[in-house]
């Protein structure tokens, strides 16, 4: 014992030592493991993020895009008799659900992810990277990238949780906090904008990037540039019903990135055994999109036969798939669905099974980004807005003729409004199938203007005994076994299902934020 005693007092003198006599080499070295953002090579570190939290599949349900993958029968039994959950709600289209009384599990829904991002990338940044020691063209680069950022995702989070911008109510109608650098998380709880002062914000700090005269051209595949920033000031416009605006926006992006895949020559065809069915891989990093956001889980993904009914008969998605790694199954019969021993599903239409493996989850594009083709339906948009119908055409043939199989392709006949709508429509849900546009442009369509608005109906046809394979081969596809049930939902382009319920999780610690629909 005395031997220890007189080492820890050995240990402790000579830690003594070390304080008094090297004090000040110590002051000046930032404690280990922490970091004051002072450099601007560590401020740059914080846009190293993979936006993994992004996935919002609510959005798809709503629309019918994709079915949620768990038991259909038993969702919609269970929605019937009181126990509904997030998913049933919007499968059903229920608009007498109180959502904000339904349990809600913080990683569905993408009020954190937003905000996080806003919070922990783009405000530090903004706040202290005048300041910071390094390069001045680097912090006037990331500068620019973190007001991009802050632009774009407040501008997802006003989509989701508001009413869509209507120049006559937007002063009034409510909005989404907008998180300023200056605010003080600690001592103060935010306060909700009007629709109308949100996306005002939007707009001046997308001028106040490129003021700065700093985001590149052709950035990291996973930072933003200059075609992206102006890719969001064009849907802002857009959104504002500022179509010149919105059209001149977009052509500032597409003069910096004008890429069109053709997905003729533009994928490489293999073969995957057994199923003998053609696939195509792509590349990492898809030259359309202009900020990729990286996800890395495994999912699977039922596509609704309404949305593969959108498709033109002979697009090469629809016949070959599109997913890295993955092979396209059709089931004539339904989709097929084995959970706890139930095997229930959509019967007698065609459905499509996506497995992606390897752990990696690209749909095409990013769920939550733009891409060039947003830019040409943009501007295909603003002419059909100008009754220009053979312009709009034209950009909107650009895309439909690098999709579709060079001997079947056909222009669409379209000579009338009604028809170029339609048609900007369609081509619109099929290229932004699987992510969170698609929501977000039919609500803008459906907010006051007749000539634009949609009704959606659905039935889905419920086999509680299951399904039997066809002539006994279930790559044939599968049929019910009767006897069979049916459900026929109706969503309004007016419902206040389009309006997302702020989160539990934000409600329960700020007053302030009341729901919007």
């Amino acid at each position: 014992m005395k031997n220890k005693n007189i080492i820890l007092s050995l240990f402790a003198a000579f830690v003594m030592l070390l304080v008094f006599a090297g004090c000040s080499d110590f002051t000046d070295i930032t404690p280990k493991g922490q970091s004051i953002l002072n450099k601007v090579e560590e401020l740059e570190l914080l846009l190293n993020d993979d936006y993994g939290r992004l996935q919002s599949w609510e959005p798809m349900y709503l629309l019918n895009d994709n079915i949620p993958q768990q038991n259909i029968l038993d969702l919609i039994t269970r929605h019937e008799n009181g126990i509904p959950s997030v998913e049933s709600v919007l499968l059903t289209w229920d608009e007498t659900m109180d959502r904000s009384e339904i349990t809600q599990d913080p990683q569905q829904y993408l009020y954190g992810a937003f905000y996080g991002i806003i919070g922990r990338i783009a405000n530090p940044i903004i706040a202290n990277v005048d300041n910071a020691s390094g390069s001045q063209s680097k912090a006037a680069q990331i500068k620019a990238e973190a007001y991009v950022l802050r632009a774009y995702f407040h501008y997802l989070a006003v989509n989701f949780y508001a009413k869509a911008y209507n120049p006559a109510t937007a002063a009034t109608d409510g909005g989404v906090p907008y998180m300023l650098e200056d605010f003080d998380m600690i001592n103060e709880l935010a306060q909700k904008r009007s629709v109308q002062e949100v996306y005002e914000f939007i707009l001046d700090d997308l001028d106040a990037a490129f003021a700065l005269n700093a985001l590149p051209e052709t950035p990291a595949k996973m930072r933003v540039g200059k075609a992206f920033a102006y890719a969001v000031k064009a849907k802002v416009l857009m959104a504002m019903r500022d179509y010149d605006g919105a059209n001149l926006a977009a052509i500032a992006s597409l003069e910096v990135n004008n890429r069109l895949l053709n997905h003729r020559s533009d994928r490489m065809t293999i073969p995957m055994p057994p199923f003998d069915i053609p696939f195509f891989e792509r590349l990492k990093f898809n030259d359309e999109e202009l900020f990729f956001q990286m996800t890395s889980f495994t999912m699977r993904f039922i596509f609704s036969p309404d949305l593969l009914a959108s498709f033109d008969p002979n697009d090469i998605f629809l016949k070959y798939g599109e997913l890295e790694n993955n092979v396209a199954v059709y089931l004539t019969g339904g989709v097929l669905m084995n959970q706890g021993g139930n095997t229930t599903s959509l019967a007698g239409v065609q459905s499509w099974f996506h497995y992606v493996m390897a752990g990696d989850f690209k749909i095409h594009y990013s769920i939550n980004s733009l891409t060039t083709v947003d830019m040409y339906l943009t501007r295909a948009e603003c002419e059909i807005r100008k009754n220009n119908i053979p312009a709009a055409m034209a950009i909107l043939e650009q895309i439909r003729e690098r999709r579709i199989i060079s001997s079947a392709y056909t222009p669409m006949p379209v000579d009338s409004k009604a028809g170029a709508i339609a048609a900007l429509k369609q081509v619109s849900r099929c290229e932004n199938f699987a992510t969170s546009k698609n929501f977000i442009n039919m609500k803008r369509w459906n907010a006051t203007e007749t000539e634009w608005q949609t009704t959606l109906t659905k039935t889905l046809t419920l086999a509680p005994q299951g399904f039997m394979p066809i002539g006994g081969n279930p790559m044939i596809g599968w049929e019910p076994i009767p006897p069979v049930t049916t459900r026929t939902y109706t969503l309004r382009p007016e419902s206040p299902l389009w309006i997302f319920p702020f989160p539990q999780a934000a409600t329960n610690y700020n007053p302030n934020l009341t729901q919007n629909y």
